[in-house]
Formats: C-alpha cells, sequence, structure tokens
C-alpha cells in the first residue's frame, strides 16, 4: 500500500481547510499495527499559485 500525505514541512492549509502534517514516524506508527513500512520519500509539488507544497510518501506491506 502506498499512501501520501503533507508532510511536517508542507501547508497547514489546503483550499482553505485545516490539514494533518506528518512526520515519516508519526505515518508509520498510524499503520504499525498491521503493517510494515517498506519505505517513505518526501517530494516538493509545485502548485498552479506557483507555491511549494512538501508531501510525504510511504509504502507499506501487510503483516503476515
Amino acid at each position: 500500500m502506498t499512501i501520501g500525505t503533507f508532510s511536517e514541512n508542507g501547508p497547514t492549509k489546503c483550499s482553505g481547510l485545516e490539514i494533518k502534517q506528518y512526520s515519516e514516524q508519526a505515518l508509520i506508527a498510524e499503520f504499525n499495527n498491521g503493517f510494515d513500512k517498506i519505505r517513505c520519500t518526501t517530494e516538493n509539488h509545485i502548485t498552479p499559485f506557483d507555491t511549494i507544497q512538501n508531501f510525504l510518501f510511504c509504502s507499506f506491506k501487510r503483516k503476515i
């Protein structure tokens, strides 16, 4: 499973709505009971308004 979210360096709002930011460790903790982390990476996204949003993407494998 792969999930993407705003990183701790990302915006605090998106389209006027409050959002939740995640660190790598916090996202791993959210899925720790049923999944093992494969890898995580961050990426900057440049919006049409020329602002930068930092995302965190993590891949997980279901625990057997």
